[in-house]
């Protein structure tokens, strides 16, 4: 959300305008609030995330969260996934 070039949609950009003055803490809470941003997320989210010693699975519906975060550092973007051993980094258009 800090790539003005980017269209970044409709929910993005009132989410960004509505928690520009919020502190990080409130930034979070009202992005783990938005039930669009959640179903979207969850799509793309394993079914089973985390492994306990109860062996409790995740069923379909239930809310599953984990960090997901995209960081652009010396011409790479690294994803930096909690469910992923490390991250993963990407070489950017040097256009």
């Amino acid at each position: 959300m800090n790539r003005p070039e980017i269209d970044i949609g409709d929910e993005l950009r009132n989410l960004k305008s509505f928690t520009k003055d919020l502190d990080p803490q409130t930034k979070g809470l009202a992005l783990g609030n938005s039930e669009v941003i959640r179903k979207v997320h969850n799509s793309f989210s394993r079914p089973e995330p985390f492994i306990f010693d109860n062996k409790k699975k995740a069923k379909k519906g239930d809310d599953v969260f984990h960090f997901v975060a995209y960081v652009p550092v010396r011409g790479k973007l690294y994803l930096i996934d909690g469910l992923m051993p490390g991250p993963v980094v990407y070489e950017l258009n040097k256009e």
